[in-house]
């Protein structure tokens, strides 16, 4: 007998070990990765004096860093669910880095370019990988899932602000992208100490096809929902520095701090917000926050420069839409399709991404900032339409009812 209890003792200290290196391995890589996304808008008038480019073709290094997301989120959903989740992370961690070092010992437009696929795709499909993974490695995801986020955002805020002090040349981008390749390396070999368990399904199951996830009737509601997420809040990252500095008339540090405190007050919202998130449910607060996002949204744009403490402030809105998001997707499929479905709806919404920031720059060229830039309000008020057809229109199938009670039973409190 006390045989027995020693074994289940160690297995908890096993468990609980585990659980803790993951947990920091999952913050540390969140932070980096929030990091590695953010310098792109930041550093965007230093491309543009580096290289000599017009807006459209500072356009062209976003869209294409846009394209390399669904690409990775594509293929890497599908491999999400054939190999081991740890395998597929370390590849894709060691490509992110590859990236990283691309961008110190080079100094070429084109080459740039190239990085961008590799750096944003293999960044995006990572921070997905921690969203699948956390529902599989701690008792409550909805918990630990706004906490990752959070520290994701720790990432993002912390690399518009301190690139918005050091952000006075092309060096600077590469020794920034050199610092966070060091930080890679340390995610690298906690990643290697974290064991994450496969989920066992039932063999009589057949393989999750595309064509199943495609033909759930929630599925091109959730694309066009991740759609008109990603405009308003992608767009700001990458186009706020320039909007405040070209049209507003602030210096680019300036405009970098106003993005940086616009994901600082994400980062805070995400914190304080994870509990009420948790009480209301997914569709309450996607419902809540969204409103509240446009309504600071709205106001901050049509302020102009006096409103930019206003459009900063949108970012408390902003700030569980994305986990509560992802965490809706897998509510409407089972546990063996949930890597394929989240890369693929994630993944074809980028096509809005790549779409916009295509025209944007050419939109900005012909009319100017002050009339384009009401293109990401306008984009985070149509998520309502999609989310209200999903919440009255859409009814769950009892496998989707059964992984949502299967879900809840695992957390403590909600979602």
């Amino acid at each position: 007998m006390r045989i027995l209890t020693d074994m289940y003792d160690n297995r908890d200290k096993a468990a609980k070990k585990n659980q803790m290196i993951a947990a920091v391995m999952c913050s540390v890589l969140m932070i980096v990765l929030g990091m590695s996304d953010s310098l792109r808008g930041v550093f965007a008038p230093v491309f543009k004096e580096t290289f000599g480019l017009s807006n459209t073709k500072v356009s062209m290094i976003i869209s294409v860093s846009y394209a390399g997301n669904l690409i990775f989120l594509f293929i890497g959903g599908k491999l999400l669910d054939t190999f081991k989740k740890k395998t597929v992370m370390l590849c894709t961690l060691l490509m992110w880095m590859s990236a990283l070092l691309l961008y110190f010992f080079t100094k070429s437009y084109t080459l740039l370019l190239c990085g961008m696929i590799f750096s944003m795709g293999a960044s995006t499909l990572l921070s997905t990988s921690v969203n699948i993974i956390t529902p599989i490695l701690f008792m409550s995801p909805g918990l630990m899932m706004n906490l990752f986020n959070f520290t994701q955002g720790v990432g993002i805020s912390g690399g518009q602000n301190a690139a918005a002090v050091f952000a006075d040349g092309f060096r600077s981008w590469q020794i920034i992208n050199l610092v966070m390749f060091g930080v890679g390396v340390a995610a690298f070999f906690l990643l290697l100490a974290v064991k994450i368990p496969d989920i066992s399904t039932d063999k009589n199951i057949k393989p999750t096809t595309y064509m199943s996830i495609i033909k759930n009737p929630a599925f091109f509601l959730l694309i066009l929902m991740c759609g008109f997420y990603y405009i308003p809040e992608h767009g700001l990252q990458n186009w706020l520095t320039t909007y405040a500095s070209e049209h507003l008339g602030f210096t680019v540090s300036e405009g970098s701090f106003f993005t940086g405190l616009f994901y600082a007050f994400m980062t805070v919202g995400r914190l304080i917000f994870a509990v009420l998130v948790n009480k209301l449910g997914p569709k309450k607060s996607l419902f809540i926050f969204s409103v509240f996002y446009s309504v600071l949204y709205i106001v901050g744009v049509a302020a102009g420069k006096s409103g930019m403490y206003i459009l900063c402030a949108a970012g408390l809105g902003n700030s569980v839409l994305w986990p509560t998001f992802i965490y809706l997707i897998q509510l409407y499929y089972p546990p063996e399709s949930r890597g394929k479905a989240v890369g693929l709806v994630t993944g074809l919404s980028t096509f809005f991404d790549i779409g916009f920031n295509a025209l944007f720059g050419a939109l900005t060229e012909r009319i100017g900032f002050a009339v384009s830039i009401y293109i990401l309000p306008a984009a985070s008020v149509l998520f309502l339409v999609p989310f209200s057809i999903l919440v009255f229109g859409v009814k769950k199938s009892r496998e989707i009812a059964v992984s949502y009670t299967h879900l809840r039973a695992h957390e403590t409190g909600a979602y």
